[in-house]
């Protein structure tokens, strides 16, 4: 795998550290006391603080030595095999965490929102299609977000390796939402059950959808410069790994708390760094993240596209990985970009609603006008009165989550009161607006 981004400076060493702190005095910290806040309130990595300090140059290392030494007071320790992960619960983060749930507990009021069953269920497949598509586009994906969209609504076969992500991405968002329990426990056999369906015939060799890997081949390479970036671990301790990873997700740590979110977060970051399969790693870690908040019955995150605010930021988002592998697997940073990205995801799912308002309220006129009509009839002639194009069975029942013969019957329903003209297309029936009907 090539990525284009600046590798990060690695910080200095345990042993430098603890060096530079033993030969300076009290006096020292208190000069760069408000460097120091600045660092661990921003949780700043050592490859941020050359541009940000240019006048304490010469003093970088002492200011990161301490900020090391106040960090190390408050890590939490998660063990995996060996491996340590570092995390730190800082103000920035307790408090995005806090406004997350105050949003989960009433800051965005669904009921009012939307007032009906049908509405509801438009806005979550929007949202599933739009995570969806940009989970796959983080991976390579070239399909536009027209195109994608276009052909998850009308349910139509991919035609290429690009649709084929996506559709798959799709079809595995809504396993996880109609498939997963509360406190449902987290197994290999489910892992490699996602990883299946999100990869299915998108692998170079179908053999792959999964199974764990049984080599050390797969690299992150550098694209600028070839250089290996990440490594990860050797194959033959994978199934350990992951034992540990379902072990972590299953139990709560006797020593500390760790917010859901937050255990999703650490969830994502422990499938990427083992990078338990050969390829669709990534999408797989961000399935999991999504799976694993539901079944901790954060249901609301249906409606949040985390991965399109990612994709807006992927520079960001794989140098957050590689500062916290670089600075002895401390997954702050990871945690810290992760809670930025889904509170940008949060509002702009506010602001889509807000900007469908006022088409909502002209269904809900259009239905008070002719009670004949329901929700999705009546959205259905609004959205085909902007856009000069036919429907059919098939992308009703998607764009609603209905069954076949529900969109059926809407559609017939609609060409019988006159507003839609029925057509045939092969085998199938398609509707176009009678805009004559529309105007009466």
């Amino acid at each position: 795998m090539y990525i284009t981004v600046r590798l990060p400076e690695k910080p200095p060493s345990d042993e430098e550290i603890n060096k530079l702190v033993g030969q300076n005095d009290i006096k020292s910290i208190e000069e760069l006391r408000p460097y120091l806040d600045i660092v661990n309130s921003k949780y700043l990595h050592w490859d941020e603080l050359p541009m940000r300090f240019k006048d304490i140059k010469s003093n970088l290392k002492l200011l990161w030595s301490y900020a090391k030494l106040v960090r190390e007071f408050n890590t939490r320790r998660i063990t995996l095999d060996g491996l340590i992960l570092r995390y730190v619960p800082t103000p920035q983060i307790e408090k995005s965490l806090h406004g997350l749930d105050m949003w989960v507990g009433g800051k965005f009021d669904f009921e009012s929102q939307m007032p009906s069953v049908d509405l509801k269920r438009k806005y979550l497949v929007n949202s599933l299609m739009e995570e969806a598509i940009a989970s796959s586009q983080l991976e390579g994906a070239v399909t536009t977000r027209v195109v994608a969209k276009q052909m998850l609504r009308e349910n139509r076969k991919p035609r290429n390796h690009s649709e084929q992500m996506i559709m798959n991405n799709y079809i595995t968002m809504i396993y996880i939402k109609e498939n997963m329990q509360p406190n449902q426990p987290l197994t290999l056999e489910l892992i490699k059950k996602i990883h299946k369906m999100i990869t299915k015939d998108t692998l170079e060799n179908k053999a792959y959808e999964g199974v764990f890997r049984t080599d050390n081949e797969v690299k992150v390479f550098s694209r600028d410069s070839g250089q290996i970036i990440y490594e990860p671990p050797n194959y033959k301790s994978i199934n350990k790994l992951i034992e540990q990873v379902c072990g972590f997700a299953n139990t709560e740590p006797i020593e500390f708390y760790l917010h859901p979110i937050v255990k999703a977060i650490v969830l994502h970051y422990m499938i990427g760094y083992i990078h338990p399969f050969c390829d669709g790693n990534g999408r797989t870690a961000r399935a999991l993240f999504y799976w694993y908040l539901i079944s901790q019955k954060y249901n609301w995150l249906e409606y949040v596209a985390l991965s399109t605010a990612i994709k807006n930021a992927p520079s960001q988002y794989i140098r957050a990985y590689l500062y916290s592998e670089t600075d002895n697997n401390d997954i702050t940073y990871f945690v810290k970009f992760n809670l930025r990205q889904l509170n940008i995801a949060l509002i702009s799912f506010e602001e889509y609603v807000e900007k469908t308002r006022s088409e909502n309220k002209k269904i809900f006129e259009t239905i008070k006008k002719n009670r004949n009509l329901n929700f999705r009839q009546a959205d259905v002639i609004i959205t085909l009165s902007k856009n000069e194009r036919p429907t059919t069975v098939r992308e009703m029942q998607e764009r609603y989550d209905i069954t076949y013969q529900t969109a059926r019957t809407d559609l017939l329903g609609l060409a019988k009161l006159g507003y839609l003209r029925k057509h045939t297309r092969g085998k199938q029936f398609i509707f176009l607006l009678d805009k004559d009907k529309c105007i009466e």
